[in-house]
């Protein structure tokens, strides 16, 4: 976190002091890519548009992926838990911009858009429309509404029917989640595991080109393959592609830690060993432990569903298996009660149907739950079966 506020603030040292003024024919409109970094808040690249005129000495960078971080850092972390940290476009000098890829290493290239002057007049009034301080901040989702996305809008709403993007190799194939799934899930496979569990079903919806965009990298590269039609034929509209920062190459393989499923696994052979050598004790500490952990995740997922305005938490069919509801298999534990072994039996059925119907759901959960679950329903059926002997 500390590393991000500096870049933050190494940036805004070099705000332009050039006021917005009439562009010409010769300006060049660019979009600008930067690769993805090894932090958390870089994972998934960034997207920007550069305006340039050697003439007039003119160089910008419109920016929609900048934040205030408020009175405190706890404030920043508080707002962006509950959803309600407003993003805002900010006008750069290239220059500003620049130097905090260079300090990070992380390769930038930029596509140079084929544009006439009609259309250079219009992308630069719709920019300055969105600079307006009205305009300028808005409620980032990070699959709806974000850095890329927003660059994705402006240019279909300037360039209209002039242009044709084509259908990106991956349309209409994969989730949102399976989007996000290969960028972290072999470099962070942590990350990865957290994101499963935090997101609902609403990013488990199949994207076609244009929701793709979300990732700079599939904005990128959906204006490589558009084309745009002029007085003489047919066009790219990328008229040349340029490398600003040449960076360090980063490897999607690069994980050698311990990874989610490796310790969910881990775990349910550890409560199968215990449950099988049927020692009492050490099987009511150990579900003590183990319930406590669901009980835990659950009110995590509980509280970004319904007490954050994170739209892609909402509906997260986590709460199936992650469920304060196991507070209450805790205190059971240490019941002497008739119904307790139906109540053991009904929650051993319950964990059962999810396994059983894990493929039907709507959602796809992280292939590190399933052990999780399983172990689950072998507390439960455990204890169903030992009741007994044990009180």
């Amino acid at each position: 976190m500390m590393k991000f506020i500096l870049i933050v603030l190494f940036s805004t040292l070099f705000l332009p002091v050039v006021k917005a003024q009439a562009i010409t024919n010769e300006t060049v409109f660019s979009l600008i890519t930067c690769d993805e970094g090894d932090e958390i808040y870089s994972l998934f690249g960034h997207s920007a548009i550069r305006v340039k005129d050697t003439r007039n000495n003119l160089d910008l960078v419109y920016n929609w992926g900048m934040f205030e971080f408020g009175s405190n850092e706890f404030d920043f972390q508080m707002r962006f838990a509950k959803g309600r940290l407003k993003y805002y476009m900010a006008e750069e000098s290239y220059q500003g911009f620049i130097a905090s890829y260079q300090w990070e290493q992380r390769t930038v290239r930029e596509q140079v858009l084929n544009l006439n002057y009609s259309q250079k007049i219009e992308l630069w009034k719709e920019i300055q429309v969105n600079y307006l301080p009205e305009n300028r901040y808005y409620q980032y989702d990070f699959f709806f509404d974000n850095c890329s996305t927003r660059i994705g809008v402006l240019l279909r709403s300037v360039l209209g029917e002039s242009v044709t993007f084509k259908e990106l190799p991956l349309a209409n194939q994969l989730t949102y989640r399976e989007l996000i799934d290969k960028q972290v899930r072999k470099s962070q496979p942590w990350s990865d595991f957290g994101i499963d569990l935090a997101l609902g079903v609403k990013i488990d919806k199949v994207t076609n080109t244009e929701e793709m965009q979300f990732l700079p990298k599939y904005l990128e590269e959906s204006m490589s393959l558009a084309i745009v039609n002029k007085k003489d034929g047919v066009v790219p509209l990328v008229e040349s592609t340029n490398v600003l920062v040449q960076g360090e190459k980063r490897s999607l393989q690069g994980f050698e830690g311990t990874t989610p499923s490796f310790v969910t696994w881990s775990i349910f052979i550890v409560g199968l060993i215990i449950h099988i050598l049927n020692v009492k004790k050490l099987s009511l500490v150990f579900d003590f432990f183990f319930l406590l952990l669901i009980s835990v995740l659950g009110v995590l997922v509980f509280l970004l569903w319904f007490y954050t305005d994170h739209q892609p938490t909402k509906s997260n069919y986590n709460l199936l298996w992650a469920n304060p509801i196991y507070f209450i298999s805790i205190i059971v534990l240490f019941l002497n009660r008739k119904w307790v072994k139906t109540y053991h039996l009904v929650m051993a059925f319950y964990s059962l149907i999810i396994v059983l119907f894990w493929i039907a759901l709507p959602q796809e959960f992280n292939e590190a739950v399933r052990p999780l679950i399983l172990l689950q329903v072998l507390i439960s059926y455990y204890w169903y079966r030992n009741f007994n002997t044990v009180f």
